[in-house]
C-alpha cells in the first residue's frame, strides 16, 4: 500500500510554476506571520474545500449534519456556483477536496464538478459513506479523472457498524467497495486511489484487526486508523475508545481535553479555505456551521474582496497571536507546533494591556 491516500503522481503534475510560486508566496507569510505573532499575507490560497451538499443519507451521532444540529440551509452546490469558484480560483488551485459536511454523492452534479476541475488540472480528492456504488457510479467516477477517495467503513459487522453509521448498511458499503477495485482493474486504471476510513470508537476498536484483514481482502490502496471528536464530556464517555493510542484526547472519565493543544498557529487559512455549497466562505472544515464565514464568493466581483476582506484579516490575526481566543481551534490540534518562539521583545506594548499571548 502507498505511503498515505494521495496518488503522488497526479498530485505533482497538478503543479506548475505558477502554483508552485504561490505555494512559497502563502508558506513563507505563514511561517512570518507565526514566528512575528500578527498577520501577513501574501498569495491566494493553494489548497481549496468545496462543500457539493450538507444533506446525508445516514445520520451518524457525532456529525453536525446527521445528529441535526446543522444550522445553514440545507442544499447542494450548482454547477453554475462551482464554475464561478473555478473561474476565480481555478489558476493557483492544485489540490481540491469536494467534500465537508455531507455526502458528495447525493448532488447529481458531483462528477461533473471533478470533470471540470481536471480540465484545470486540479488534483482532486473525495470522501463518501461508500452506499453509491453501483454499476453506473463506478464507472462514472473512475471516467471522471477523480484521483482519490475515502470510504467510511467504521465496524465491520452491521450490529457494531450502525451504531454509529445509523441508516447504513454494511454489506452495501463492503460489496460496492469491492466491485469497485475489481472494475478498475478490470479497466486497468490506477485511479482513482481508495482508501478505506475506520474511525476508532470505543463500540468498534475491538474489530481493528479485523478491518485490517477486511481492507486486505477488498485490495484497496491503503487502511486509515483515524480517531474521532467529541464536543463534551457526555460525547468522550460514550465514543471514545479505551485504548489511549486511539483517543485525541486526555480523559480520565471526568475531564477531557485536546492532546497537544499548544499549537501556537495553524496554516490553513494562509494556504486553503472552504467554501459550502451556496458559496459562503470560511477559515476551514472544523466551521460545520458557518459561525465564522467570510462572505459569499457568488456575491462578490473579485475573490480578493474576500481572501483579503477584514473578517479574514481578523481572523488570522487573531490566530496568530493567539488561536486559544478562536473558540473552534480549541478542539483542533492540527497546526504548527510550540517551538516557535516567542518573539515579545519586538511587541509593542500598549498602555495598561497585557500581550495577548
Amino acid at each position: 500500500m502507498p505511503d498515505n491516500e494521495l496518488y503522488i503522481p497526479h498530485l505533482l503534475k497538478s503543479l506548475n510554476g505558477r502554483r508552485i510560486l504561490n505555494l512559497f508566496k502563502t508558506g513563507s507569510s505563514f511561517l512570518l506571520s507565526a514566528l512575528l505573532q500578527k498577520n501577513i499575507l501574501w498569495g491566494r490560497p493553494t489548497i481549496l474545500t468545496v462543500e457539493p451538499t450538507n444533506t446525508c443519507n445516514l445520520r451518524c451521532p457525532l456529525c453536525t449534519t446527521g445528529n441535526g444540529e446543522m444550522t445553514r440551509q440545507r442544499g447542494n452546490m450548482s454547477l453554475e456556483v462551482f464554475q464561478t469558484i473555478l473561474d476565480k480560483m481555478g489558476k493557483d488551485i492544485f489540490f481540491l477536496l469536494l467534500y465537508h459536511q455531507g455526502e458528495p454523492y447525493l448532488n447529481s452534479d458531483f462528477l461533473k464538478m471533478v470533470q471540470l476541475a481536471k480540465k484545470y488540472n486540479i488534483y482532486c480528492t473525495t470522501s463518501t459513506n461508500g452506499h453509491y456504488f453501483t454499476e453506473e457510479t463506478i464507472w462514472a467516477t473512475i471516467d471522471s479523472g477523480l484521483d482519490s477517495m475515502i470510504v467510511s467503513l467504521d465496524g465491520t459487522t452491521q450490529d457494531v457498524y450502525e451504531q454509529y453509521r445509523v441508516r447504513g448498511d454494511i454489506h452495501k458499503v463492503i460489496e460496492g467497495t469491492r466491485r469497485f477495485m475489481q472494475i478498475r482493474k478490470q479497466r486497468k486504471k490506477k485511479t482513482p486511489l481508495i482508501a478505506l476510513q475506520f474511525l476508532v470508537m470505543k463500540q468498534n476498536e475491538h474489530q481493528l484487526p479485523t478491518v485490517r484483514k477486511l481492507a486486505e481482502e477488498l485490495g484497496v490502496d491503503r487502511l486509515l486508523i483515524k480517531n474521532i471528536e467529541v464536543r463534551s464530556l457526555e460525547e468522550a464517555k460514550i465514543w471514545l475508545p479505551v485504548n489511549d493510542k486511539f483517543r485525541r484526547y486526555k480523559f480520565d472519565g471526568r475531564h477531557y481535553e485536546v492532546k497537544n493543544n499548544n499549537k501556537k498557529s495553524c496554516p490553513r487559512p494562509w494556504l486553503s479555505t472552504l467554501i459550502n455549497w451556496d458559496g459562503s466562505m470560511v477559515p476551514c472544515c472544523f466551521d460545520k456551521n458557518g459561525q465564522y464565514e467570510m462572505g459569499n464568493i457568488v456575491e462578490t466581483e473579485s475573490f480578493q474582496t474576500l481572501w483579503r476582506g477584514t473578517k479574514f484579516e481578523h481572523f488570522r490575526q487573531q490566530l496568530a497571536s493567539n488561536r486559544k481566543q478562536i473558540e473552534m481551534c480549541r478542539n483542533c490540534n492540527q497546526g504548527l507546533g510550540s517551538f516557535i518562539p516567542e518573539f515579545r521583545v519586538f511587541q509593542r506594548k500598549k498602555a495598561g494591556r497585557k500581550p495577548a499571548f
